[in-house]
């Protein structure tokens, strides 16, 4: 592993997230593009954590009336069988506000409906219908809270990464990408890593970082993934000697990640 001379980093990280301690961080967009890149292939564990299905799937969940009522709900006009069958070919609905809201009615009828998702969150029949049709953009925070975890534990169980107690298996990982070190600045020291095997790390990954990690990806909080890996790299990988803590200006920071795999075992 080689150290090389300070040297200005070119990019500045572009997205804020917080951390596993509670702080806030800023972490590289091409890092979190490459947890996105990486969700999108159907190998390396990550497959199913995600709250974004295909457009097929949510066919199949919510029927063709759903999908066109989704559409009315976005004050557009019902598409018709075709453009639905074409939607459904494509992989994708071209009108982003009919897609959040058939993502939102997919979602909730996995949870068993809107009577069992109000039960869940603590909130009446008619917020939880005001939220699926979009005329409320967001749940109030205590709620909008209680969704987002139930959600990311039924995407975790469907994944199957979960224990029969609800705990998260044991996840071994390995990231491949670029890596640069900072030592308490903008510059710092950089040198570069081409895979850090978190796999046969003596210190592996604790089952609350476990838990966020996959709380995170089930959320698709992808910048919050990087955080989570970052942290660990810096204060946990056996490669690494010497930090403490990890920040903005101290530890291991992903300039991008090429793959990410896990083993939940």
């Amino acid at each position: 592993m080689a150290l090389h001379l300070p040297k200005p980093r070119s990019t500045k990280p572009a997205q804020k997230t917080v951390g596993l301690d509670g702080l806030n961080v800023s972490v590289s967009t091409a890092a979190t593009s490459g947890i996105e890149k990486s969700k999108s292939v159907k190998s390396g564990g990550l497959a199913g954590l995600t709250s974004k299905v295909s457009v097929r799937q949510i066919r199949t969940e919510i029927g063709k009336e759903g999908l066109r009522q989704a559409a009315v709900d976005a004050g557009r006009k019902p598409p018709s069988d075709r453009t639905l069958r074409r939607w459904a070919q494509q992989g994708r609905i071209p009108h982003p506000d009919v897609t959040e809201r058939a993502q939102r009615r997919a979602a909730i009828e996995r949870l068993g409906g809107i009577d069992a998702v109000a039960k869940k969150i603590g909130r009446s029949r008619s917020a939880v219908s005001r939220y699926r049709s979009g005329e409320t953009n967001e749940l109030r925070a205590d709620a909008k809270k209680k969704l987002k975890n139930v959600k990311a534990r039924d995407i975790m169980d469907r994944a199957g990464v979960l224990r029969p107690d609800g705990q998260p298996k044991k996840a071994t990982i390995r990231v491949r990408g670029g890596v640069s070190v900072r030592n308490g600045s903008e510059e710092g020291y950089d040198y570069r890593v081409r895979t850090l095997d978190f796999a046969n790390s003596d210190s592996p990954f604790s089952l609350d970082e476990t838990r966020e990690l996959a709380m995170a990806l089930a959320g698709d909080d992808h910048a919050r993934v990087v955080a989570i890996l970052e942290r660990h790299a810096t204060m946990d990988y056996p490669e690494n000697k010497g930090f403490d803590q990890y920040g903005d200006t101290f530890g291991f920071h992903f300039d991008s990640i090429e793959s990410v795999h896990i083993d939940w075992t």
